[in-house]
């Protein structure tokens, strides 16, 4: 090594030695004083009625789905509506080719006004027998032929009617109409192609949107707790019977308009182990469509004399719903709790807690159980 490094090596050690020698010892005592009390808010646990909002996924469904079908046989020559368009009741959604039916209908006048004329003869050789028979001028076979030839021809004239009020009426369907308001689906069939009466030949679909019905489902854990809290009367239904039901859109936005339940199933699904519900909504603006996904409240249930608390005060461990209660020593300890319903700011509580009970709603953060605080009340 040379000198230069021997040197420089020197320097440094005593260099560091100085700056350690700099360094003064920690007194004892000078530790960071542990943290003080942690301020925190306080609210009362509170009695009170509360509205109850019953909570269901839903979706919609048209008031009437109706499938069009053709009632007699032929060429569609037409369809007379735009696909996926709104049409009124009465408005031709297809033509059918009415020329077999026109010549059917032909044939059946034409054999009416036959029976007709065969009548109006037998009527009139009734009468000329008549006179004659009571002269005894006309055996009474004769006579018993000419009445029974008159109702055969009464009768024929009967079915001749009968054939060509069909054969009209057949005439008539080659006119397809809408049977309600709404809206119609595409075409099944393409122009052209031959018909044949009945239910293997679906033409389209009509879905009839005012009013539209919401369907929705609650558990039979859900429905066992209502029925419970009504009977026990912490929970109270509305006098009239009428719930008020809301629906909350895929957007978030609230309809501006609230429906009615207008069915109840009377048992329970035994796949899903739901009960179904169905409410109906006026939908003249069409704002609603089938098949839509909404969020169903239902209201007009009310929770009497319920513990409350706000929502912000309760927290969520591995072990569940828990609050911070301090205590008159101004420490706080920990409590579960069971919850029920959120109604807007608040949470009613179903167990662990009592009234005048008093918890921190803010500062949650930095407690732990028997950290000391200061308290202070809600403003």
């Amino acid at each position: 090594m040379s000198r230069i490094s021997v040197v420089l090596a020197a320097s440094i050690v005593t260099a560091s030695l100085f700056l350690a020698g700099c360094e003064r010892p920690k007194a004892k005592g000078m530790e960071p004083p542990p943290p003080g009390p942690i301020p925190v808010t306080l609210a009362d646990v509170k009695t009170g009625d509360l509205p109850a909002i019953l909570q269901a996924t839903g979706q919609t469904q048209a008031f009437n789905t109706v499938q069009i079908y053709s009632r007699v046989n032929g060429y569609l020559k037409k369809r007379n509506y735009t696909e996926g368009a709104k049409v009124s009741e009465g408005d031709t959604l297809f033509t059918i080719d009415p020329s077999d039916l026109t010549n059917a209908r032909d044939s059946a006048k034409a054999a009416l006004m036959q029976a007709e004329a065969n009548h109006e003869n037998a009527k009139a050789v009734l009468a000329r027998i008549k006179p004659l028979a009571e002269a005894n001028a006309a055996s009474k076979q004769e006579l018993d032929n000419a009445i029974a030839n008159e109702r055969g021809t009464a009768a024929a004239v009967a079915s001749a009617k009968a054939a060509y009020s069909q054969a009209e009426l057949n005439l008539g369907y080659t006119s397809i109409k809408a049977p309600v308001s709404g809206f119609v689906d595409k075409s099944k069939v393409d122009i052209g192609t031959y018909i044949a009466a009945g239910a293997n030949g679906l033409l389209t679909t009509v879905y009839q949107t005012d009013p539209m019905y919401v369907n929705f489902s609650f558990s039979e854990n859900e429905r066992l707790f209502f029925q419970n809290s009504l009977a026990s009367g912490k929970l109270v239904a509305p006098k009239d019977g009428k719930y008020e039901v809301e629906l909350t859109l895929g957007d978030g936005s609230v309809l501006n308009k609230t429906g009615t339940i207008s069915f109840t199933a009377p048992f329970f699904d035994s796949v899903t182990g739901t009960m179904s519900y169905r409410a109906t909504f006026k939908n003249s603006d069409g704002k609603l469509a089938p098949g839509q996904f909404v969020r169903v409240k239902v209201k007009g249930l009310e929770w009497k004399n319920s513990l409350f608390v706000p929502q912000k005060a309760v927290l969520t461990s591995d072990k569940g719903k828990f609050v911070y209660v301090v205590e008159k020593n101004n420490t706080v300890s920990v409590k579960p709790v069971q919850i029920g319903e959120w109604i807007g700011a608040n949470v009613v509580v179903a167990g662990g807690l009592n009234v005048g009970d008093k918890i921190a709603v803010d500062g949650l953060v930095k407690l732990r159980p028997g950290a000391p605080v200061t308290p202070s009340t809600a403003k």
